[in-house]
């Protein structure tokens, strides 16, 4: 339960953490921009280089961090109330049993928008690294170690359970998993490409996100998500770096 006494509407509720969702990763990009020009410009770190990206990276999950945490403090709310706690045996069960889900997700669902013949893209880091293989070798430790945290807390952590006190729990998840997919439309945009980027936004992104709300609610821990969304991402890069390199 909230620690916060007030008990605004559903709709007021969900208003705000839409709200809150796009300004998660409004103030990252930000953060992220910023970061990158006050350190990057003066070494003439390129964003299109893996430092130059380990830099911007890290401003901008550390700002979505920094926003999921500043409104915790706003609303005097513990870390408690995100389920945050060491990993057990069964969560660690939990972990490994949705990276895999999500990873044959990952490899069904795009197969299967393929075969209905619709169109498709891909994130902005997947093509990056196609660009520039080394890449991936920052992104595969971000992705366990920052940038999975970071999107879980805020995500699910705060928006997901802020909604559940309002909703009941299929609800919070499916309107969490909506706000987490569609603040993703920037990071899967081809301007070439708009149908396909809203194909991959809500078939590939909603469930994904959905199955991680799932697992949230499940457990109770954070760690559970957020995880498994780090390890998820990491796979998904190597394997994209071993095609381009010719691993396989």
């Amino acid at each position: 339960m909230s620690e916060s006494s007030d008990r605004p509407s559903p709709g007021r509720r969900l208003a705000a953490m839409t709200v809150l969702g796009a300004i998660g990763l409004l103030v990252g990009l930000i953060v992220g921009i910023v970061t990158l020009g006050l350190i990057g410009a003066p070494l003439s770190l390129s964003v299109d280089a893996p430092s130059g990206q380990l830099l911007f990276t890290l401003g901008t999950y550390l700002g979505m961090g920094g926003v999921a945490c500043l409104y915790l403090l706003r609303h005097e709310i513990s870390l408690s109330y995100v389920g945050l706690r060491r990993p057990t045996l069964h969560d660690i069960g939990a972990i490994t049993a949705t990276t895999v889900v999500l990873i044959a997700l990952a490899v069904a669902i795009p197969n299967l928008i393929s075969w209905l013949g619709l169109p498709f893209t891909e994130h902005s880091v997947t093509e990056s690294i196609e660009m520039n293989p080394s890449i991936a070798l920052v992104f595969l430790p971000l992705s366990i170690l920052v940038v999975g945290p970071a999107e879980e807390f805020l995500y699910r952590g705060i928006i997901q359970t802020r909604l559940g006190d309002v909703f009941d729990a299929g609800t919070a998840i499916a309107l969490a998993s909506l706000i987490f997919a569609v603040v993703h439309f920037f990071a899967y945009l081809d301007p070439a490409n708009v149908p396909g980027t809203l194909v991959t936004i809500f078939l590939l992104l909603l469930p994904l996100g959905a199955i991680l709300g799932v697992v949230y609610e499940y457990t109770g821990n954070l760690v559970v998500p957020a995880l498994a969304h780090g390890i998820y991402n990491a796979i998904t890069y190597a394997t994209v770096y071993a095609e381009v390199v010719g691993l396989f």
